[in-house]
């Protein structure tokens, strides 16, 4: 598990200034380019009844964990898609993924049918988690990716962030947006080894790292 810790280092800034951050990226000493085409990333997150895993995180919580089902382009219909827990220790952090290959159109379908689309595409694990939590929030964003000349480092802008919160509801809501912060999300991220590599790359940045989710952000009107 160790060789699986990563660094993952936020920096929030005003999106309307998102020509601005994308020139401190190509102005970097790392040389960064752009890694991958930009898309959009969508989620269903889930967390317990008595919301426990937001709980963690608002109170500071150094070992915690989210659950979400991911999946990307700019449709309710899902292409396959992942389920993920994403585990964090403090600033390192690391995911257990279990990828889906069927399809299922969220906008269409009553919550039941996507948590069983979910469980008949789920190991024991995740359907045990699956099974003692519920969808709590749907958000989707556009995600920039970067990375460092010598590929050690990568960097991930995410803006135009669009939350749905989901209540007790028989079905999705894809329809009736909630308010968000105007944001743009910059994570750094690289392997645990590279610690002083990703001490200096951050220190070049005008900004300083804090803690952020966007689960915690797409949650805060929703409640």
């Amino acid at each position: 598990m160790e060789d699986k810790l990563r660094y993952e280092i936020k920096m929030v800034f005003d999106a309307l200034r998102l020509d601005e951050v994308r020139s401190w990226v190509y102005a970097h000493s790392s040389a960064f380019g752009v890694a991958y085409p930009p898309r959009q990333i969508n989620n269903i997150y889930f967390d317990t009844i008595e919301r426990e895993l937001m709980t963690n995180h608002v109170d500071g919580v150094a070992d915690r964990a989210k659950v979400r089902f991911r999946w990307y382009g700019e449709s309710w219909v899902t292409e396959g898609g992942q389920i993920e827990q994403k585990i964090k220790r403090s600033q390192l952090g690391y995911k257990k993924i279990q990828l889906l290959s069927e399809t299922i159109d969220i906008s269409e379908s009553s919550w039941d049918e996507v948590l069983e689309f979910l469980y008949k595409g789920s190991d024991k694990e995740f359907e045990f988690l699956l099974k003692n939590m519920m969808p709590v929030l749907i958000n989707n964003y556009r995600r920039e990716y970067y990375v460092s000349m010598d590929g050690e480092i990568r960097i991930t802008l995410d803006y135009d962030m669009r939350a749905f919160g989901q209540g007790f509801g028989l079905l999705p809501n894809t329809n009736f947006e909630q308010a968000v912060r105007n944001n743009v999300v910059i994570e750094m991220k690289s392997a645990k080894k590279n610690h002083k590599k990703m001490a200096d790359a951050l220190a070049e940045f005008p900004l300083y790292s804090t803690q952020n989710s966007k689960y915690l952000d797409g949650m805060e009107y929703a409640i």
